[in-house]
């Protein structure tokens, strides 16, 4: 191979931070995918408050051919970061269904969705007010602002009107790496209470939070020579309630699939078991943790799972002998192109266009139109059985090959975020699969370019208003989102989270599970990967370990499952209100070793102990 490096490119292409109330610990999310290791110093500080997740960014060289040389690091050569964090939810358009699909086009008898501006007086007379933006922010070396104390690298002038509301900061490594810290999960509104409540789950106006986005740049010279860099984004999401649990379809499922759409030799035709096929199975398994239905079906010695039934020496082998099993699986999987209705297919989980009674097949999730592909192929036999990658998995994305880190990367921080229900979602809108959004698979077409350097403007207010542009008028319908001169022509600061629920405490704290109890008291359910419905107390948990227990008790401790949003109210509007106060307080579900006796699965997703106070 060619080792003259000739262009960088940063991974993750899309990276993910997440929220926390913790004002100094933090970790670094997830690079290696299906890993879920738990971070040294845990997801909490001493005083219990939640860690943030930061998104870290490398930056590779490729030589001319496209092959990954190596990773550049700061020892290697000259890096200057830029980053540009922004909130621009209170200037966007209320949120209802996603633009793409069917009922919100106005294609079955009712007219299309027309969704009005967000605090709509004042996006017309004074946007600058409503978007929370304090520019770019630079950094370059090693171990800088490694305690997070210099001021020069906060997101923290940001206003809405007259509230200060800190987006985040950056950090690098020890290796010069970029660290990018989101917000503290803060949000409120200008009008104080009792008056100002969250009373909607998507739109509330005079409302505000501290989710964020952004693009990602650096420069780099290396041997004297400064070489071209592909950018990337980031994300600062809310917190991950259920760590290593990942959903059914996730963000990256989704934005794979879009960059086939867009090239289709950026994805293989031909299937790997271990990296398409088992991965998307595990998660039936993984969402016993977090929905009782999924314990009911899925679950540890579940009576009837198909995927169970049938080992994975059975799944991982292509012969006819094992066709009828593989074609059987296959068949339990709703068609991805949403052409019949069916409420009993898989995934069990509630699809973009929800309404009750059901009025067209996407009231539920399907896989993407690629995962259905590769099912279809491996039921027909024609997959690489390379088996499955369960503790053969480095721990850090330094143990894999050179050539598969960077893909690597671009997956591990997206395979964990939510790819629907989207409405509107926990992590990323609806928007991640729409091709158009993108310049080359996984990369946004960006709309600004921090670099070559120029001066940073004065902190403060100066940059107020230089995000609010262009204006799609006071109504944004199916026609505009997904015209070619509509919002998805480039993307700048804050127009991925701008699509979300504000704040996003109301939308977290009311999709949960089973909306139609006398079809199923546990599913469909929305995302419980990142926001659970039910889960196995610490508590309940303290009995399975306990082997001196008569096995049967031990048993229906393990089966027995609560509400994880128990300590809320039954009132509807109270309830999303209490959980912005108190969304830090939730037990997170994290991974616990099982009991020494093989009665019990060998690692337990437990709800931690600060959830029973």
């Amino acid at each position: 191979m060619n080792d003259e490096i000739v262009e960088c490119r940063i991974h993750p292409a899309i990276g993910v931070a997440r929220l926390g109330n913790s004002p100094s610990q933090y970790f670094v999310g997830p690079e290696v995918p299906g890993r879920d290791d738990t971070p040294a110093g845990g997801y909490h500080d001493d005083a219990g408050r939640i860690a943030r997740q930061a998104a870290r960014f490398r930056i590779y060289g490729y030589n001319a051919a496209g092959e990954v040389v190596r990773e550049i690091t700061a020892d290697d050569a000259e890096i200057s970061w830029a980053v540009y964090l922004a909130n621009k939810k209170a200037f966007w358009y209320r949120i209802n269904l996603p633009l793409d699909i069917p009922v919100a086009r106005g294609q079955l008898d009712l007219p299309p969705d027309r969704n009005s501006r967000r605090n709509a007086t004042m996006s017309r007379e004074h946007p600058e007010v409503l978007v929370i933006d304090s520019g770019p922010r630079r950094i370059r070396g090693s171990n800088t602002n490694a305690d997070g104390n210099d001021r020069r690298y906060h997101f923290d002038q940001g206003r809405f009107f007259d509230i200060l509301v800190p987006l985040g900061e950056l950090r690098t490594d020890a290796n010069g790496r970029l660290l990018v810290l989101g917000g503290f999960g803060t949000s409120g509104s200008t009008i104080p209470p009792p008056l100002g409540r969250i009373t909607d789950i998507r739109n509330n106006d005079n409302w505000y939070d501290d989710t964020s986005d952004g693009p990602v740049e650096a420069s780099v010279v290396l041997d004297g020579k400064p070489l071209p860099v592909t950018p990337a984004w980031v994300v600062a999401a809310p917190p991950n309630f259920a760590p290593g649990i990942r959903p059914i379809v996730s963000i990256y499922d989704l934005v794979l699939d879009a960059g086939a759409r867009i090239n289709s030799g950026s994805v293989p035709s031909r299937p790997s078991f271990r990296d398409h096929i088992y991965p998307l199975f595990e998660t039936f398994d993984q969402n016993q943790w977090v929905n009782s239905g999924f314990l009911r079906d899925f679950g540890w010695d579940a009576a009837e799972n198909p995927i169970a039934a049938a080992n994975t020496d059975q799944l991982n082998d292509p012969s006819e002998a094992n066709r009828a099993v593989r074609e059987s699986i296959l068949q339990r999987f709703r068609n991805a192109d949403y052409s019949t209705m069916s409420f009993d297919e898989w995934p069990p989980y509630y699809g973009d266009g929800v309404r009750f009674p059901a009025r067209e097949p996407r009231q539920w999730l399907a896989v993407t139109l690629l995962q259905y592909r590769w099912l279809e192929e491996w039921a027909a036999g024609n997959f690489d059985a390379d088996g499955v990658a369960k503790g053969t998995t480095p721990e850090t994305v330094e143990g894999l090959d050179i050539s598969r880190q960077p893909s690597a990367l671009d997956r591990a921080a997206l395979e964990n975020c939510v790819g629907g229900s989207f409405k509107p979602g926990f992590e990323m809108p609806w928007i991640m699969r729409v091709p158009m959004l993108y310049e080359a698979p996984f990369r946004l077409r960006h709309a600004m370019r921090l670099l070559p350097e120029r001066p940073l403007p004065p902190r403060g207010r100066a940059t107020r208003g230089k995000l609010t542009q262009p204006d799609y008028g006071d109504v944004m319908t199916s026609q505009i989102a997904l015209s070619p001169q509509g919002p998805f022509r480039a993307t700048g600061p804050g127009d991925i989270t701008r699509w979300m629920a504000v704040p996003w405490q109301g939308d977290a704290a009311s999709c949960g599970s089973a909306f139609e109890p006398a079809i199923d008291p546990f599913l469909p359910t929305f995302w419980p990967a990142r926001v659970p419905n039910a889960v196995l107390t610490w508590a309940n948990y303290q009995t399975v370990l306990n082997a001196e227990l008569d096995p049967a008790e031990r048993r229906s401790a393990f089966r027995t499952r609560a509400r994880w949003l128990r300590r809320l109210s039954s009132n509807f509007t109270q309830s999303l209100n209490e959980f912005k106060d108190e969304w830090h307080e939730f037990g997170l579900v994290t991974k616990q070793p099982g009991p020494a006796d093989s009665e019990f699965p060998d690692e337990i997703y437990v709800e931690g102990p600060e959830g029973e106070g």
